[in-house]
């Protein structure tokens, strides 16, 4: 189960091992909790990192969305890598409608998707890409839960694609379509339904906006199974379960 990669061994297999356990020190030592990014990013050897990790050249916005890979990688790694591998038939019952869950099992994971099931759309000018998953991590914010969506990951690419998200479920509401963050489509379609020509035929499906994301991430969290002693454990340290 573990021989496909995530985006964590991807890019910080190596660094994990070198770099996070200064960090977790560092924020120990300043009283910091790891789930507030703006804590987090002040420490000193998150400066050092990003340093290594983000082009001289890089704009502010690309500075950012380091800094947000680099935030949802050591929490993955300080909550215990936990990888939860969603399985076709699980995919689907979320799609179709499920209860809506903000409550991580760990205080952050990752959940990975059947290849090339959901499809993230393009903006102008781009080329849609499939979701291998998402980062989920809780927040400074009791009850809300930050996700970093991964899409374009395939072996021969050196790198990939990020969308990152923040928002909670109503808690009053918590049915299968009350987010407090917006979800709707422009034009009136369901959530998740395929914008590729011949999608639907091909059991696929589509993320129009950062809301859809946040919604199917919700709606799997509410399906994930509680199994600690039976993750195989991958060479990397991840521990992946697998939710059927």
């Amino acid at each position: 189960m573990t021989d496909r990669p995530t985006p964590f061994t991807m890019v910080f297999g190596d660094l994990a091992a070198e770099h996070f356990p200064a960090i977790a020190d560092a924020l120990e030592r300043a009283g910091g909790r790891s789930a507030d990014r703006d804590a987090f990013v002040l420490v000193h050897p998150v400066g050092m990192l990003l340093r290594q990790l983000v082009p001289a050249e890089a704009p502010a916005e690309a500075l950012e969305a380091y800094v947000r890979l680099l935030h949802h990688a050591y929490r993955h790694w300080a909550a215990g890598r936990w990888v939860y591998r969603v399985s076709d038939a699980a995919l689907d019952r979320a799609t179709a409608g499920a209860t809506l869950s903000g409550d991580l099992i760990h205080p952050a994971l990752y959940v990975q998707l059947p290849e090339h099931r959901v499809w993230r759309a393009a903006a102008a000018g781009e080329t849609p890409e499939p979701l291998d998953g998402m980062f989920v991590t809780e927040t400074s914010i009791a009850g809300s839960i930050a996700v970093l969506g991964i899409s374009g990951m395939h072996r021969h690419r050196p790198g990939f694609s990020a969308v990152s998200v923040e928002g909670r479920v109503d808690r009053d509401d918590a049915t299968g379509v009350e987010l407090l963050v917006e979800a709707r489509r422009d034009d009136g379609s369901a959530p998740f339904t395929p914008l590729l020509d011949g999608g639907a035929a091909a059991g696929i499906y589509s993320l129009a906006n950062a809301g859809e994301l946040l919604l199917l991430t919700c709606r799997l969290l509410s399906g994930l199974p509680i199994a600690r002693a039976s993750a195989e454990v991958a060479a990397t340290g991840e521990r992946y379960v697998l939710v059927p």
